[in-house]
C-alpha cells in the first residue's frame, strides 16, 4: 500500500460524508502505514491535517460497535492512530482534545476501543500533567462508576445481568476521591463470581479475575499512603487476596501479580489480616497453582512470603499447624528444582519454629507431639548435610578444574532447565557461596542473637519431656537452661533427660554428614568459626548420649580428620568441656586403643600422625582433671605399653610407638597416679630392658634422643626404680652429653636422685659411670647465657669431695684412626705439573721393607727406609733439633725419640696415635 502523498487532501477526503464505509475504512489503514511520519519534522503538519478529521469519525460519522464489522473496524484504526501519536511538545496543542475523544471512546464504546483509550489517558495524565489536572476528576467519576457496576457486571455475564468496566496520580484528586472510590475497589475484589463456570463463558472467567488482581494491586499501592483508609478494610482485603489465590486460573503473570500483591501487603500492619487464613495458604495449590509453569515458577517467590507469614504467628500456631508446616518446608528443603536459597529460607523457618514447638509441650501428650515434630526437624537437617556430603567434594573439584565449565546444578537440573526454558543456575563462585551461607544456616540461625541453630535443636529434644516450669530462656537468647529440679508431685517416667536411641542415630548424622561439609569452609576465620560451632553442639549433650554417638561417628570421623587435620580442634574442644570431657575421653581412647594403634607400624603416614595427634590431646588434658584421666586411662595405659614393648621387637621403624610412650610417660611424670603407676610395677624391667636393647643397636639419631627420654622418664615412683637405678646411669650419661633438651633432663634427673637418695646407696650406683658423669657436668660450666652452667656448678657442690675423686683414675683417650690418605706432599719437578704423594702410603711401604727380612731386599735400601721413617717421625713428633744418623746407637735414638715428646701432648686428642707410631718405630730401631 503506498504511503499518502498529500496530507491535507487526504484528510479532507477521509471526512467525506458520501464516501463509503469501505472506502474510509482503506483510507484510515493509509493513514496507519504512513505513521512514520510523526516521528520527522512533518508531525506537527499531520496533526493539524488529520486530527480533526480522526475526532469527527469518531464522534459524528461512526457510532461505538458492539460486533465486528468494518465500522467497529474503521473505529479501531482510528483509536490505534491516536494511541500511538508521540506525545513530544507538538502534541501539547492538541491534548485537551485528544483527551475528551479518549474519554468519549472509554465511556461508550466496546471493550476492545475502550482498553486502548484507557492507555491513552494514562499516557496523556502521565506525560502532561499540569495541563490536564481539571480533566482527572471525569476519568475518576468514570472508575468509580465501573466498580459501583461492579458486581452488576459479573451477574450480567454469568447469571444474566447489566454493566461494564476500568482502571489514578494526581494526589489532591485522589485525596478526595479515595473514600468514594476504596470500598467500592474492597467491594468489587469480593465479588467470588460462579462456583462453575460454562465453557462458553470461561475468558470472562479469567477477564474478571484479572481485573481483580489488578484492583488488589492499585490498593496495595495504597497501604502506605493512605493506611487510615485502608485499615477498616484490612480484613476484607486479606481474605479476597486468599480467595483469589484460590480461584484465579493458573496464569503465571496474574498469580505473580497477586502474589506481589501479598509480599506490600506483609510489610504494613494489614499484614494481620492474613493471620486467620494460614491454613489456606499452606496449600500448595493455593499458593503456586496447578499448572507447571506456575509450580515451577513461582515456588520461591510464594515459599519465601509464606515463610514471612509463618514467622509472624509461630507462636500462636497449633501442633497440628506446625506438623504441616514443617512437612512443606522440610519437602521443599530437599527439592533440587528449587535454588539454594530458597533451601536457606526453609531451613531458617524450621529454625525459628524450634522454640515454639518446645513451648508447646505443657503436658504428657504435647511433649510427645512436640518431640516428634523437633525430630523431624533434626532429621531434615541431617538429611540436607547427607546430601551436601555427597555433593561439596564435586563441587570443590569443578573448582579446580576450572570456573568456565557449567555447574552441577546445571548438570543435575539439565532437563527441566531444556524443557522450561529457564536460565541456567549462576557462575560456581555463586554457587559454592550459596552452599557455604546454606550450611552456615543449618549450624546457627542468624536472629537478634545469633542462636546456634542445631544446637538449639538437640538442646530442645534433650528437655523435651522435662515440665516447662523447668526451664526458661537465658536473659541473651541463647539456649534455654534447667533452673529447678523437678518438682516432688511430677510421676519420675513423665521428666527425663536425654535423646531416646533413634534420636541419637539421627543427631549422630549430623557429624557423619555435617564434617564433610567443612571442607567448603577454606579460609582460616571461616573454618574456625565453624569447627567451633559444631564443637558447641557436642559439649552441650548429655554425657550418655554423646557416648553414644561418638561410639557411631568415631570411624568416620577419624577417616575425615585424616584429610582435614583442622578437625582434630572438635575434640580438643570437647576435652576441655567441663559437662562432657569424661565421657568423650573414655569413647576417644577407648577406639584408639582398640583399633588404631596398628597404624603406628607405619608413622610417616596420615593415620599415624593423627593418632598420635588425639593422643597428644588426651594426655594434654590430663593435668586438668587427674583424679578423671586416671579412672579414664587406667585400663589403657598397660595395653599401650604392651602394645608399644611387643611392636618396639617386631617393627622395622617402631618411632611411631616410641613416641606415644613418650607422650604418655610425660604426661604420667606430671601427675601423682598411685593407682595406675601402681599397675605399671610389673612392666618396668621389660620396658627398661627393651629401651636399653634399642639403645645399644644400630639406632638412628632421632630415636637415639627419644630412648633417652624415655629411660629417664619411666612412670614410676623412685622408690619403684632404686633395683634399676645402675641401669639407668649410662642413659643419664648419654643425656648430659646430647641436645639441650635431653641435657635438662638429665640435670633434672641427677638432682633429683641426689637430693632424695641416701650417698651411701646412690654412690655404688654410680661407680661405673661417676667420671663420666663429672666430665660431663664440667663440660657444662659456661658463663650465661648458657643454660646449664649454673645447675651443673649446684650439683657440683651437692655431690662434694665426691666431684674430685675421679681424678685418682686413669681417663680413657679416644683414639682416632688416620684418614684415608693422611699426609700428603706435594713436589713439583720443574717445569712439570705439580702431584701428590701419599706419605702414609710410602710410610707403610719403608715399614713393610725395614721389618720383612725375607724379602730380599737389599740393606741400603732398608737402611734409606729406616732413615725415611725417622725423619716421618722427627718431622711429626716436631723435635727441636735434627737428628743425625751417626753417632748414635739405635737405644740412643729410642731414648731421645721418647724423652724429648712434649708431656702435654700425652692427654691430647691427638697423643694416642703418636705415641703409636713412636713405640712402633722404637720397636723398629731395636731390631738394628
Amino acid at each position: 500500500m503506498s504511503p499518502v502523498q498529500n496530507f491535507e487532501q487526504h484528510s479532507r477526503n477521509l471526512i467525506d460524508p458520501d464516501l463509503p464505509i469501505q472506502a474510509r475504512l482503506q483510507m484510515a489503514m493509509e493513514v496507519r502505514d504512513s505513521l512514520e511520519i510523526a516521528h520527522t519534522a512533518e508531525y506537527l503538519n499531520f496533526l493539524k491535517c488529520y486530527f480533526r478529521a480522526f475526532s469527527v469519525i469518531l464522534l459524528q460519522i461512526t457510532k461505538p460497535q458492539f460486533v465486528d464489522n468494518p465500522e467497529h473496524k474503521l473505529r479501531n484504526i482510528v483509536v490505534e492512530i491516536l494511541n500511538r501519536l508521540p506525545h513530544s511538545e507538538v502534541l501539547r496543542p492538541f491534548v485537551q482534545d485528544l483527551l475528551k475523544v479518549a474519554l468519549q471512546v472509554l465511556t461508550t464504546d466496546n471493550e476492545e476501543n475502550a482498553l486502548i483509550a484507557v492507555r491513552i489517558v494514562f499516557d496523556l495524565l502521565r506525560n502532561f500533567r499540569p495541563t490536564l489536572e481539571a480533566e482527572v476528576q471525569p476519568f475518576l467519576d468514570f472508575v468509580c462508576k465501573i466498580y459501583q457496576n461492579f458486581k452488576a457486571t459479573v451477574s450480567h455475564f454469568f447469571e444474566g445481568g447489566a454493566a461494564v468496566g476500568g482502571d489514578e496520580l494526581y494526589n489532591r484528586l485522589v485525596q478526595t476521591n479515595i473514600p468514594h472510590l476504596l470500598p467500592l475497589m474492597v467491594a468489587a475484589i469480593s465479588v467470588p463470581g460462579p462456583e462453575k463456570v460454562p465453557p462458553d463463558l470461561k475468558n470472562h472467567y479469567i477477564e474478571l479475575k484479572g481485573a481483580q488482581v489488578k484492583t488488589v494491586s492499585f490498593l496495595t499501592y495504597l497501604l502506605k499512603g493512605f493506611a487510615d483508609y485502608i485499615r477498616p478494610h484490612e480484613e476484607s482485603i486479606c481474605k479476597s487476596i486468599v480467595n483469589l489465590l484460590v480461584t484465579c486460573s493458573d496464569s503465571v503473570s496474574i498469580r505473580k501479580e497477586l502474589l506481589v500483591a501479598l509480599k506490600h501487603v506483609l510489610g504494613t500492619d494489614c499484614k494481620r489480616g492474613l493471620f486467620p487464613l494460614i491454613d489456606t495458604l499452606l496449600e500448595e495449590r493455593v499458593l503456586v497453582g496447578n499448572g507447571r509453569a506456575c509450580f515451577e515458577t513461582l515456588r520461591p517467590l510464594a515459599y519465601s512470603l509464606l515463610a514471612e507469614i509463618v514467622h509472624h504467628v509461630r507462636a500462636d500456631l497449633s501442633l497440628s499447624q506446625l506438623s504441616r508446616i514443617i512437612y512443606l518446608f522440610s519437602s521443599n528443603m530437599h527439592d533440587a528444582s528449587l535454588s539454594l536459597s530458597i533451601h536457606t529460607t526453609c531451613a531458617r523457618l524450621m529454625l525459628n519454629l524450634v522454640e515454639p514447638i518446645f513451648e508447646k509441650g505443657v503436658d504428657q501428650p504435647s511433649m510427645d507431639e512436640a518431640r516428634v515434630l523437633l525430630g523431624r526437624i533434626l532429621d531434615a537437617f541431617v538429611g540436607k548435610f547427607s546430601t551436601f556430603k555427597r555433593m561439596i567434594p564435586q563441587l570443590l573439584e569443578e573448582g579446580e578444574e576450572g570456573k568456565d565449565r557449567v555447574t552441577l546444578r546445571a548438570k543435575l537440573e539439565l532437563p527441566v532447565q531444556a524443557v522450561l526454558n529457564l536460565q541456567v543456575p549462576v557462575e560456581h563462585s555463586k554457587e559454592v557461596n550459596d552452599c557455604k551461607h546454606l550450611i552456615k544456616t543449618l549450624v546457627m540461625d542468624y536472629a537478634i542473637f545469633v542462636l546456634p541453630g542445631m544446637k538449639t535443636i538437640i538442646w530442645s529434644i534433650t528437655h523435651a519431656h522435662l515440665p516447662r516450669a523447668q526451664v526458661s530462656a537465658s536473659t541473651h537468647g541463647t539456649h534455654q537452661q534447667v533452673l529447678v529440679s523437678p518438682p516432688s508431685n511430677l510421676q519420675a517416667p513423665q521428666a527425663f533427660k536425654g535423646m531416646r536411641e533413634d534420636e541419637v542415630l539421627k543427631a549422630s548424622g549430623v557429624l557423619k554428614s555435617g564434617v564433610h561439609c567443612l571442607a567448603l569452609f577454606r579460609e582460616k576465620e571461616e573454618e574456625k568459626e565453624m569447627i567451633s560451632l559444631f564443637s558447641q553442639i557436642l559439649a552441650i549433650m548429655e554425657p550418655r548420649d554423646l557416648m553414644d554417638m561418638l561410639s557411631l561417628c568415631m570411624p568416620e570421623l577419624f577417616d575425615c580428620m585424616i584429610s582435614n587435620t583442622q578437625l582434630v580442634h572438635i575434640f580438643s574442644t570437647l576435652l576441655v568441656a567441663p559437662k562432657v570431657f569424661r565421657p568423650f575421653a573414655d569413647v576417644l581412647v577407648n577406639f584408639l586403643v582398640s583399633s588404631k594403634l596398628d597404624v603406628l607400624k607405619h608413622p610417616d603416614s596420615p593415620a599415624a600422625k593423627l593418632v598420635l595427634h588425639l593422643f597428644r590431646f588426651i594426655f594434654g588434658a590430663v593435668s586438668k582433671a587427674p583424679p578423671d584421666f586416671e579412672r579414664i586411662l587406667q585400663p589403657h595405659v598397660p595395653v599401650i605399653m604392651e602394645v608399644c614393648m611387643k611392636n618396639a621387637t617386631e617393627v622395622e621403624r617402631p618411632l611411631g610407638y616410641m613416641q606415644l610412650l613418650r607422650l604418655m610417660f610425660r604426661a604420667l611424670a606430671g601427675c601423682k597416679f598411685e593407682l595406675l603407676l601402681r599397675d605399671l610395677i610389673p612392666m618396668l624391667q621389660p620396658c627398661l630392658n627393651m629401651l636399653l636393647t634399642m639403645l645399644e643397636g644400630p639406632t638412628g639419631e632421632d630415636m637415639r634422643d627419644l630412648l633417652l627420654e624415655l629411660c629417664l622418664t619411666l612412670p614410676a615412683r623412685l622408690s619403684s626404680l632404686l633395683p634399676h637405678l645402675p641401669r639407668l646411669m649410662k642413659p643419664l650419661v648419654f643425656s648430659l652429653k646430647a641436645s639441650d633438651e635431653l641435657v635438662g633432663l638429665g640435670v633434672r634427673t641427677l638432682e633429683f636422685w641426689v637430693d632424695s637418695l641416701n650417698p651411701d646407696f646412690l654412690e655404688p650406683s654410680m661407680a661405673s659411670v661417676m667420671s663420666d658423669v663429672i666430665l660431663a657436668l664440667w663440660s657444662h660450666l659456661r658463663p650465661p647465657p648458657y643454660l646449664w652452667g649454673a645447675k651443673a656448678l649446684q650439683l657440683l657442690g651437692k655431690l662434694g669431695g665426691r666431684n674430685r675423686r675421679f681424678l685418682k683414675e686413669p681417663l680413657a683417650l679416644e683414639c682416632k684412626e688416620n684418614p684415608e690418605h693422611g699426609l700428603r706432599l706435594i713436589l713439583t719437578f720443574e717445569p712439570s705439573t705439580p702431584f701428590l704423594v701419599p706419605l702414609d702410603r710410602c710410610i707403610n711401604l719403608a715399614v713393610a721393607a725395614v721389618m720383612n727380612k725375607n724379602s730380599g731386599i737389599d740393606a741400603f735400601y732398608r737402611k734409606q727406609a729406616l732413615k725415611f721413617l725417622r725423619v716421618c717421625v722427627s718431622s711429626q713428633l716436631n723435635l727441636p733439633e735434627k737428628v743425625k744418623d751417626d753417632g748414635f746407637t739405635p737405644s740412643q735414638l729410642s731414648t731421645l725419640l721418647v724423652s724429648t715428646v712434649d708431656s702435654s701432648w700425652r692427654r691430647s686428642e691427638t697423643s694416642d696415635v703418636k705415641l703409636v707410631l713412636v713405640n712402633e718405630q722404637t720397636e723398629v730401631l731395636k731390631y738394628y
